[in-house]
């Protein structure tokens, strides 16, 4: 396609028009644990999916990414769209920042939702954490929908779903807008305690997600991310635990936030 277009502060360059096949569009941004990017990037690496679209925005943070080699690249936003070889192809929307300003994601949302709607996407979910502040070995799943049916499909596939809160930035946002388009949206958060990169969550996301749309995600290579992260979880509990010994301080009580 090769075409680019502006609006209200997006620029997107449009590279492919891809034909899919009863496809779903998952989202994972950059926020606490990195548990939803982690997802999307290993989606896109496993499904080998290739480039659609790619949107610049101007309420991005003013920062540039630097590559292993050494070259600084403006901040973007990116769609890919893969077979999968089952009855649902997919569509997946990550970035290197979720925009600053609410103007920003506003308008990268609705940019990204008009163009699945297009491409026949009739579901939408996200991939967030579920920040409770502590460290825990097999991460749970929670999850918001926008449809009392989603709901029920993410609660008999292993999400626990939550009674209160909200779900802030682009997480939340794009289900919303999916169902201002009439389309299902659902949010997948990973348990986790917001300190470290934390790819069990991811893993654990990504195997619920799997159940959801019938696709089977290959999770090999987050596994071992995540054991090696359960080292480092072990090795900070004992360190704190050490360190309430040695003050004679109670361990701080954590209650579950949100969520990003």
């Amino acid at each position: 396609m090769g075409e680019k277009a502006a609006r209200s502060g997006i620029v997107s360059e449009y590279t492919l028009n891809p034909r899919a096949k009863d496809p779903v569009l998952v989202c994972g941004m950059p926020g606490s644990g990195y548990v939803g990017k982690l997802g999307a990037d290993h989606m896109i690496s496993v499904f080998h999916a290739k480039k659609v679209a790619e949107y610049r925005c101007d309420s991005f943070p003013p920062q540039v990414t630097v590559k292993e080699d050494g070259t600084a690249e403006p901040l973007k936003a990116e769609l890919y769209f893969a077979k999968t070889g089952k009855a649902r192809d997919i569509f997946v929307f990550t970035a290197d920042a979720q925009p600053a300003t609410s103007d920003g994601e506003y308008q990268l949302s609705e940019e990204v939702i008009t163009f699945a709607k297009g491409h026949g996407v009739k579901q939408v979910f996200t991939l967030a954490a579920y920040i409770t502040g502590s460290f825990s070995k097999a991460a749970r799943v929670f999850a918001a929908g926008t449809s009392r049916e989603l709901l029920e499909a993410m609660s008999k596939n292993g999400a626990t779903l939550m009674k209160e809160g909200g779900v802030t930035g682009m997480n939340g946002l794009i289900i919303g807008m999916a169902a201002v388009h009439g389309l299902s949206g659902g949010c997948l958060m990973g348990e986790t305690s917001g300190y470290v990169l934390d790819a069990g969550a991811s893993k654990a996301v990504l195997e619920v997600l799997s159940k959801l749309i019938d696709v089977t995600i290959d999770t090999a290579s987050l596994k071992e991310k995540a054991e090696e992260t359960q080292k480092l979880i072990s090795q900070l509990q004992t360190m704190a635990d050490q360190s309430h010994e040695a003050t004679g301080t109670p361990p701080r009580e954590t209650r579950p936030g949100y969520i990003s």
